[in-house]
């Protein structure tokens, strides 16, 4: 069961008047400067040939790609362009397998170290902001005294706060204050805030969470809360199913879910209320902060926020199981199958959904996004990944 946590230029006409013309003036367009595009940009063109990072990518932002090396003794920031490394964080991570960027920072996690590397012997899980310029800690604060199995302590940045949750012996649950560190709140209970679980702060004003109430099918309940306080605002109840993940695009909550017999279906909820105000039939594959990419046996799709299609590309099969990525510019999909070997790189216009740029039979990497203008994958299976280049930047 696939697990997800916590919990998205006008033109002004101007009179001129026409110094030979003995009529009346006429309106003129005055020239106006493209719009400005949500950022990070992917590549439009993409290079043949990829570079191998040969280190595992955990996250990608603030200007750099964070990488686990093999040997697992600290985490390092790589300039994407160059390869060339910004930083080396001081402490060993050998439980380090998240990371997420804020804002310019990276919220990560190690075991058994505090995060400057200073003490080596104190025993528990801690959970650092990192300055995403240097790598040094802006703050770290252990969330358990004990050691936990890699997997087992999940977090995510939010609305101000890093909620953080384990599922040793029994669940838990606490938000951290995003800027010192400090504990805000906690509560008992298995609630899922994993990386798989999509999350969304709708304008710092509320984080989403999801219990589980069956543990043969993925039946449960959607709750929003106030960060800051833990109080709940609303519950959803969700019916059977068997793999869910929710979404944020701007104030509306999209939640993606898979039924016994592998179909999906995507509902659109108010965010203010928890009301539902579309469904559509498919699964989520990509999202930014304006649209969701949804598979279905037709191609894919995308939709805004409240379920309205915004265009379609029919034909367009994506691999199973297989998630894209979106920086709001462009989308980036894995198509084809097991029988055809390494998946085919498709990436579509975000705004109209025309192929922009196609690599066939590429890679069997994951995706994990775009940082100034380079795709960025990684392994499941191993320590390694790629990053795809503009074909303009090749030498």
């Amino acid at each position: 069961m696939a697990v997800t946590f916590l919990l998205a230029a006008v033109t002004i006409p101007a009179l001129a008047a026409c110094g030979t013309d003995s009529g009346p003036p006429r309106a003129v367009a005055a020239p106006t400067a493209p719009a400005p595009e949500p950022g990070p940009f992917g590549p439009r063109t993409l290079a043949s040939q990829p570079r191998d990072l040969s280190s595992k990518p955990m996250a990608v932002g603030a200007g750099v790609v964070l990488t686990l090396p093999d040997d697992r003794t600290a985490l390092i920031a790589y300039d994407p362009a160059t390869g060339a490394q910004r930083w080396r964080s001081p402490a060993r991570s050998w439980y380090a397998e998240q990371a997420w960027p804020a804002g310019s920072d990276f919220i990560v996690s190690w075991t058994n170290v505090t995060p400057d590397g200073s003490d080596r012997s104190v025993v528990g899980n801690f959970v650092a902001r990192l300055n995403g310029r240097t790598g040094k800690p802006v703050w770290a604060t252990r969330v358990t005294e004990t050691v936990s199995r890699t997997g087992d302590i999940r977090f995510h940045p939010m609305a101000g706060a890093v909620l953080v949750s384990g599922a040793a012996s029994h669940g838990w649950l606490a938000a951290l204050d995003l800027e010192s560190g400090r504990m805000r709140w906690a509560r008992d209970g298995y609630l899922r805030t994993d990386d798989d679980f999509g999350s969304g702060d709708f304008g710092g004003t509320y984080a989403l969470l999801y219990v589980p109430s069956d543990s043969y099918t993925d039946a449960g309940r959607l709750i929003r809360v106030d960060p800051r306080k833990g109080t709940v605002r609303w519950t959803v109840a969700l019916g059977k199913a068997y793999g869910t993940t929710v979404y944020s695009v701007r104030r509306h909550v999209v939640v993606s879910r898979r039924g016994s017999d592998g179909d999906g279906t995507v509902l659109f909820l108010d965010g203010a209320t928890g009301k539902r105000v579309a469904r559509v039939p498919g699964e989520v594959r990509a999202e930014d902060d304006n649209i969701v990419v949804v598979a279905s046996e037709k191609g894919v799709a995308a939709y805004d926020q409240t379920g309205h299609k915004r265009w379609e590309s029919a034909g367009t099969v994506i691999a199973e199981k297989q998630q894209g990525v979106s920086d709001g510019r462009t989308v980036y999909l894995l198509t084809g199958g097991e029988d055809e070997g390494a998946l085919s790189l498709v990436a579509l216009d975000a705004r109209s959904g025309k192929k922009v740029a196609y690599l066939a039979r590429q890679t069997p990497e994951e995706l994990l996004g775009t940082v100034n203008g380079f795709l960025v994958a990684e392994n499941p299976y191993g320590d390694d990944g790629l990053i795809f280049p503009g074909e303009e930047s090749r030498a």
